[in-house]
């Protein structure tokens, strides 16, 4: 049976149902933010002394036989699922082969299989926040060039988060990869793996700015000193265009607060905290037209909105105040439709 967590007005239901989850962006990933955020504090609880009631537990489990097998289960489970923190979970893969001989149809198809567990069992870095990543990647391999054994792979990349607000696109993704090549973390440079741990730093980065001011900073320059290091290598491909991208994010300060404060809103409306939302929402707004002024058409900013149009407003039109849905649709006119939907819902 697999679980889900479903967001309703001022309360937290949990329900069964399928492992895609269901209801809004918002609600599927500020559950799991909540969810992870109690992963954390048991993980400290259990990093101090001892707590009494997992001892009684596991005393109790001690003492009895077969009975208490189910029990004993349960504990490690509970274990297991606080100590082993993945930052990336249910990352979806696939290499499209249609234009590829029979061969490189083969291998792409084997790598296509190793590119989840990549980025899934390994330890990015202390994930204190708990943060867990949907992601997927999409490869679209157009020609192939073959120097002995070596093959570089021309390809179209699309890599984002699964709830779509994180999103990036390369037209011209080249790649090395040989029949039965592993793929590992390595410090050196790779045309492949550097790419991919390029973008897995960026997500983090991304990620992070959500839960604390520009928390992604640290994750951000990770990302920056491999762009660097393949930039000096002698496959360099992307890596210019990577640190342009790059370059433009950690710039662009106000899209980055207007991520936080919008999670802080859903953060208090899940902490009953509602009186406070308001506020928020105002510096929200703040950091928005102040991000418009600058460029009406940033990009990334616009990804973010139409990806939580719908939320947004719904936050606004509950916890806000009328100045301030105006606001939002004089910002933001191209989800004009959306908004107005929701105000008259």
């Amino acid at each position: 049976m697999e679980y889900h967590f479903k967001l309703g007005p001022n309360v937290l239901y949990l329900i069964s149902g399928d492992k895609k989850g269901t209801g809004s962006a918002w609600e599927q990933k500020s559950v799991r933010k909540v969810f992870n955020l109690c992963k954390c504090a048991l993980w400290r609880a259990l990093s101090g002394p001892a707590h009494p009631r997992l001892e009684s537990l596991f005393e109790l489990a001690q003492r009895k036989d077969f009975k208490m097998q189910i029990l004993r289960t349960l504990f490690v489970i509970l274990i297991l699922s606080v100590f082993v923190r993945a930052q990336f979970v249910d990352c979806q893969a696939e290499i499209s082969i249609e234009r590829m001989p029979e061969q490189e149809r083969n291998d792409l198809k084997t790598l296509e299989q190793m590119l989840p567990t990549y980025f899934e069992s390994y330890t990015w870095f202390d994930n204190s926040y708990g943060i867990e990543l949907p992601i997927s990647i999409r490869i679209f391999p157009q020609s192939v060039n073959k120097t002995g054994v070596d093959r570089t792979f021309t390809s179209q990349l699309f890599i984002s988060t699964i709830s779509g607000d994180q999103r990036f696109f390369e037209k011209n993704f080249q790649f090395t990869y040989k029949t039965n090549d592993p793929l590992q973390h390595i410090e050196l440079p790779h045309p492949l793996t550097s790419a991919l741990d390029f973008y897995a730093w960026m997500f983090i980065a991304g990620e992070m700015d959500t839960y604390e001011p520009l928390a992604g900073n640290a994750a951000y320059e990770r990302a920056r000193d491999i762009a660097n290091r393949a930039q000096m290598s002698d496959k360099p491909w992307g890596f210019k265009d990577r640190l342009q991208a790059l370059d433009e994010i950690t710039r662009i300060r106000d899209y980055r607060m207007v991520k936080y404060y919008y999670w802080l809103m859903v953060d208090l409306i899940n902490q009953d905290k509602t009186g406070e939302v308001r506020d928020v929402a105002s510096k929200a707004l703040g950091h928005l037209e102040d991000m418009f002024f600058e460029n009406a058409r940033e990009r990334y900013t616009h990804i973010f909105l139409d990806v939580y149009a719908r939320d947004f407003m719904a936050i606004l039109k509950a916890y806000g105040d009328e100045s301030q849905c105006s606001k939002l649709i004089e910002l933001d006119p191209d989800n004009k439709k959306v908004y107005e939907q929701i105000l008259a819902e």
